[in-house]
């Protein structure tokens, strides 16, 4: 099962890594092309739908993979299920359309929700049977679908914003993705689907909770953009949106991918406590050893970053990158508690974390934004992470009996050594930036990210080794760097016969 759990989270890793690099090619392309107005109208559509696609966030798809044994009834159930609900979302994205535009005050949006409901409504005619890749494990056709339909929309968003240097290229890039999806979904998979409604109550039983959980985290994501939309403009929110999506790069890029594929192997081992615990533990020092240090190098190096991926205009993300990018290290440490709680069938347990992370959320943005404007928002999301994430610690480890200090133990050498890391990069940036030489961000970059990995690099082997080797993901990735340097010994003929 380990081994399954590592080469699904490859795949993962892979097709993340995959997607992130058209992704920033298209940034650095788009962010040239089109202005911080641009990428807020879009958001501003997006906030709306994203709340009308809460009608359809059941996760049917959770519920397949978590059933250990679903029938056919399961599965025509779930897509019939998904056309309804996205039949129902599109509609009410239409009446809600004008609405919106008196709103935000932009006479621009009905038109553009109109478009993305009808992208929707043809998302939700997706084969269900792709399903299957993930309860299977099978995650290199994971990654062929998923990596296609990326694709697909990478270049339709590029070919539109070259041609025309407008946000419909933003527009069209995601009624490409969902419309190829479609396709590709019956291309690769043989199941086919038929309409049933045999099995709903069954279904329901467990994705109710599910769309508990979708509604707070969907207040927890969004009622940002709506402040910052309502109150600032959409150019305040284009460099807020764009901002947290530089900041949130460890998360998207390393902890999402990663936990999309141990989920089905927690739930294959949910019945086995020793296994189940032992696995969670692996992943969570694997996380902690990989994205901590990326969110705090994010957030030290954030000025030149934002300067060299999207240039001088969006200078003023630069504060919402270090705030948020704090705000993903502990995200970055927790994330994985979701796949933990479904794998138990604990739906409930999760929808009580997301409301609590809303009760704390709201007032510290009220307050905070009051006095220190769309900053004080960046600092609330800060906040109510940090709160959230001590009272889950505590939760998750009574839960799988396992001591709090066993838990913690595989973060903190991670936590000591990426503020190490971020230290001396900020000590050496400044030394860079000073007196009458004038040094470009490019350059920058160039020069504290090597000294930043090498430096993270080796205080957490330091403290490591203070710390007596105790067994966890710096002894896993040692073992396994052992073992490719002993392979390529091999291949290269470097062994004696």
């Amino acid at each position: 099962m380990k081994q399954a759990i590592a080469k699904g989270a490859a795949w993962m890793l892979l097709l993340r890594t995959a997607e992130r690099s058209l992704g920033l090619v298209s940034i650095l392309i788009l962010a040239r092309l089109l202005v911080p107005a641009d990428f807020g109208l879009v958001a501003m559509a997006m906030s709306v739908i994203a709340f009308v696609e809460l009608g359809s966030s059941f996760g049917f798809e959770l519920a397949l993979i978590q059933r250990e044994h679903p029938t056919r009834e399961h599965f025509d159930t779930a897509w019939t299920l998904q056309i309804m609900f996205g039949a129902g979302c599109a509609l009410l994205t239409v009446l809600l359309a004008y609405p919106t535009a008196w709103f935000y005050g932009d006479s621009r949006l009905p038109i553009v929700m109109f478009v993305l409901g009808a992208g929707w409504l043809i998302q939700s005619f997706e084969n269900i049977g792709v399903v299957e890749f993930r309860r299977q494990m099978a995650f290199s056709r994971e990654f062929a679908f998923l990596g296609t339909k990326r694709a697909i929309g990478f270049t339709v968003t590029l070919s539109l914003a070259l041609m025309f240097q407008t946000y419909w290229a933003l527009v069209a890039g995601m009624i490409a993705s969902r419309l190829s999806g479609v396709v590709l979904s019956y291309v690769l998979q043989p199941f086919r689907p038929r309409w049933s409604l045999a099995v709903y109550g069954d279904l329901f039983s467990f994705s109710s909770w599910i769309f508990v959980v979708n509604l707070l985290n969907f207040v927890s994501n969004r009622s940002s953009h709506f402040i910052v939309g309502r109150l600032h403009g959409s150019v305040a929110l284009g460099l807020y949106t764009v901002g947290s999506e530089i900041a949130l790069l460890p998360v998207t890029d390393l902890i999402a991918p990663i936990n999309r594929a141990v989920f089905p192997g927690y739930a294959r081992t949910a019945g086995n406590p020793d296994a189940l615990r032992q696995n969670f533990r692996d992943v969570i020092g694997l996380l902690g050893v990989l994205a901590l240090p990326a969110s705090f190098g994010v957030a030290a190096i954030a000025g030149p970053l934002v300067s060299t991926m999207l240039g001088d205009k969006w200078v003023e993300a630069v504060i919402f990158v270090q705030i948020l990018a704090l705000t993903g290290a502990f995200h970055a440490a927790t994330s994985n508690h979701y796949s933990v709680w479904l794998a138990l069938g604990k739906t409930g347990v999760v929808a009580f974390v997301g409301a609590v992370h809303v009760a704390l959320l709201l007032p510290l943005m009220l307050v905070l934004s009051h006095f220190l404007g769309v900053v004080g928002i960046a600092y609330a999301e800060l906040g109510a992470t940090f709160g959230t994430v001590m009272m889950e610690c505590v939760m998750l480890s009574r839960a799988l009996r396992l001591p709090l200090r066993s838990y913690l133990a595989g973060l903190w050498r991670p936590v000591i050594a990426a503020t190490v890391m971020a230290f001396i990069v900020t000590l050496v940036r400044h030394e860079l930036t000073q007196g009458e030489r004038v040094v470009g961000s490019l350059f920058q970059l160039s020069v504290v990210v090597p000294i930043g990995i090498v430096i993270y690099a080796a205080t957490l082997m330091l403290v490591w080794i203070v710390a007596g080797r105790p067994r966890g993901a710096e002894s896993l990735l040692l073992e396994r760097a052992v073992q490719a340097a002993s392979a390529l010994r091999r291949n290269l003929g470097w062994t004696h016969s």
